[in-house]
C-alpha cells in the first residue's frame, strides 16, 4: 500500500512539475482542477454526476443485470431439469430395449430348439425309411441270391451224371492205352 501511495504522490509531483513548467499553463495560472477557487463548483458537479450515476446504476442497469441473471438461472435450472428427465427416459428406453431383446433371444432360442427337434424328427424318420428300404433291397437281394443258389444246384445236379460219365470215360481211356 505504501507503495502504491508512493508512487502516487511521485505521479502527482510529476504533473505539478510540469504545470509549473509550462509558460503557457503559467500564464493562464495553473491547472484549473487544482485552483482551489473552483473546489466547490467541482465538488457540485461531482456529487451531481455521482448521484446521476448512482440512480441510473441503481435504478436502470443493475435491475437489468439482476433480472438477466434471474432469467439465465431459471434458464440453467430448467435445462438442467429437462435433461434429468431425458436422461432418466433415455435410461427406461435402454431398460426397455435390453428387456426386449432379452426377450427376443429368448424366443429365438426356444425358435431353435424347436427347429432342431423338427430337424432331428425329420431325420429320424428319413433314417427309418432309409433303413426300411435297404431291408426292402436285402430282402429282395437274398431271394436273388436264393434263386440262383437253387437254379446252381439244379445246373449241378443236372451236370453232375454227364460230369461223372465224363470223368469215367477219361480214366478208362488211360487206364486202356496203359
Amino acid at each position: 500500500m505504501a507503495l502504491f501511495g508512493n508512487k502516487l504522490r511521485i505521479t502527482a509531483w510529476a504533473v505539478l512539475g510540469i504545470a509549473a513548467s509550462s509558460p503557457a499553463l503559467a500564464e493562464e495560472g495553473g491547472l484549473p482542477q487544482l485552483d482551489a477557487t473552483l473546489f466547490p463548483e467541482q465538488l457540485f458537479w461531482l456529487a451531481l454526476t455521482f448521484a446521476v450515476l448512482y440512480g441510473l446504476m441503481s435504478w436502470v442497469a443493475l435491475p437489468r443485470v439482476d433480472k438477466t441473471q434471474a432469467t439465465r438461472t431459471r434458464v440453467i435450472a430448467e435445462e438442467i431439469q429437462a435433461a434429468r428427465i431425458a436422461n432418466e427416459q433415455a435410461k427406461d428406453t435402454g431398460a426397455a430395449s435390453e428387456k426386449s431383446l432379452a426377450a427376443a433371444r429368448v424366443k429365438a432360442q426356444g425358435s431353435v430348439i424347436e427347429m432342431l427337434a423338427a430337424v432331428a424328427q425329420e431325420t429320424a424318420q428319413k433314417q427309418l425309411l432309409q433303413e426300411r428300404e435297404l431291408q426292402r433291397e436285402l430282402h429282395r437281394a437274398e431271394q436273388e441270391v436264393a434263386v440262383e443258389l437253387e437254379s446252381a444246384m439244379k445246373s449241378i445236379h443236372n451236370a453232375v451224371p454227364e460230369l461223372s460219365a465224363s470223368i469215367v470215360d477219361s480214366i478208362m481211356k488211360k487206364g486202356r492205352a496203359a
